[in-house]
């Protein structure tokens, strides 16, 4: 299975999931270009992967926009759009004291920001012979979330690539959602370690312990790189990981 010469956007791939895809997709031949707002880990990230690095908040419309207009000048196309970008705030608050403003915030990174970043990509996407989209969902969509927000943001983002899958299809465009479920990243481990402290544990022993177990974000990684490439062409709909 190869990415060769495909341009690939991973938006959020400064950490985690998205880190490790930007070097999956590196290793399988990919020129990829990284979209996130934490500059330093975006540049080593960009630098592991000998990819191109621009600073993007996800929130805001014309950044988007001019990131696209930026990727269009360098590279004239992209092959595929993975939306990684994704913030979880209000873990345990109960529904009672969990403010409209923290639920709005997490609602526009991950929700609109998925909107935004497959709405200002897709004249680059029209352009390849095979373009895919995949958004980065989670398992919070389908089950129980620590957090209000982070729970309806994401049935949000599983709803919104159906919606797109459905009606970008006869444009030639596959849409897939990947719902991850534990994975060892610095957002899952700081929800464990919230949880020890609300019933009284030891938080540093939580995440050792978690770290045990949670699956490693080089899994789902090579299952976005996978669904990027011609060999996926076949797959439709969500799909969930452990």
């Amino acid at each position: 299975m190869t990415l060769d010469k495909k341009k690939i956007l991973v938006v959020g791939g400064a950490t985690g999931i998205g880190r490790a895809t930007a070097i999956v997709c590196a290793q399988r031949g990919a020129e990829v270009i990284i979209g996130d707002l934490d500059v330093v880990e975006g540049n080593a990230t960009a630098e592991a992967c000998n990819g191109f690095f621009i600073e993007l908040d996800v929130t805001n419309e014309s950044n988007v926009m001019d990131m696209c207009e930026s990727i269009g000048r360098r590279y004239l196309r992209l092959d595929g759009l993975v939306q990684t970008a994704g913030i979880l705030r209000g873990a345990y608050v109960s529904i009672e004291d969990f403010s409209v403003d923290m639920f709005r915030k997490v609602l526009e990174v991950n929700t609109v920001g998925s909107f935004l970043c497959a709405k200002y990509a897709m004249p680059l996407l029209k352009r390849s012979l095979r373009p895919v989209i995949v958004l980065v969902s989670s398992g919070a969509a389908h089950g129980v979330s620590s957090s209000y927000a982070y729970g309806t943001s994401k049935g949000g983002v599983s709803a919104l690539g159906i919606t797109m899958e459905g009606k970008l299809a006869a444009e030639g465009i596959r849409v897939n959602v990947v719902c991850p479920g534990g994975i060892n990243t610095k957002m899952k481990l700081s929800v464990i370690a919230e949880d020890a402290r609300r019933t009284g544990q030891d938080p540093e022993a939580a995440v050792n312990n978690a770290s045990l177990t949670l699956g490693d974000p080089i899994g789902v990684a090579k299952i976005l790189a996978f669904l990027l490439s011609d060999e996926a062409d076949y797959v439709r709909g969500s799909i969930a990981t452990r």
